[in-house]
């Protein structure tokens, strides 16, 4: 086989597999189920999920809901505040991440889930601050306007999901002393 028929045969592998892959694309877009035609719907499926092609690209339509911020304010042993977030910014993916977990307590309808949640992350701030006394937690969404909400005047705004208040566990009695006993 010659270099030109070889570059032929590349050129046709390469256009077919985009062709391929672009199908998967208008079948998730679709919201087409691959996986109810069988052997090959399996593999059109499995391809989808690793590549993202059978996502919907659904990114911007109007029912998809913001994914929730966390925002953390540490009280240190002098009683300073500052802020902090879990997101590093070191790895976009990473971050990404971080914000998927956190978008699980939008998701769970459990409240002791919801509070495990809440006290990991607490658990997490308390350990990269080993003096802070306390940390609020401020679960938040980014209400976006849509354009033409924007062009009426309104603008986006942060709405409160949820708030609380942890200290580590060692300050509960010196907490519950101080209040007479009560939590």
């Amino acid at each position: 086989m010659s270099g030109r028929a070889r570059s032929r045969g590349r050129t046709a592998f390469i256009v077919a597999a985009a062709a391929v892959h672009l199908g998967c694309v208008v079948l998730g877009a679709l919201h087409v189920d691959p996986q109810k035609a069988g052997g090959l719907g399996g593999v059109i499926a499995y391809h989808g999920a690793l590549s993202g092609a059978g996502s919907g690209y659904n990114f911007f339509a109007p029912a998809v809901s913001a994914l929730p911020w966390a925002r953390f304010q540490i009280t240190d042993a002098n009683g300073a505040a500052h802020a902090e977030v879990l997101e590093s910014g070191a790895n976009p993916e990473a971050d990404l991440r971080v914000r998927s977990i956190l978008s699980l307590f939008l998701q769970a309808e459990d409240e002791a889930l919801r509070r495990s949640l809440v006290a990991s992350w607490a658990g997490k701030v308390f350990a990269r601050h080993p003096g802070a006394k306390s940390v609020v937690v401020r679960l938040e969404t980014c209400d976006l306007p849509s354009m033409q909400q924007y062009r009426a005047g309104r603008r986006p705004a942060w709405d409160l999901l949820y708030q609380a208040k942890v200290v580590p566990q060692s300050m509960v009695p010196a907490a519950r002393q101080r209040n007479g006993g009560a939590p």
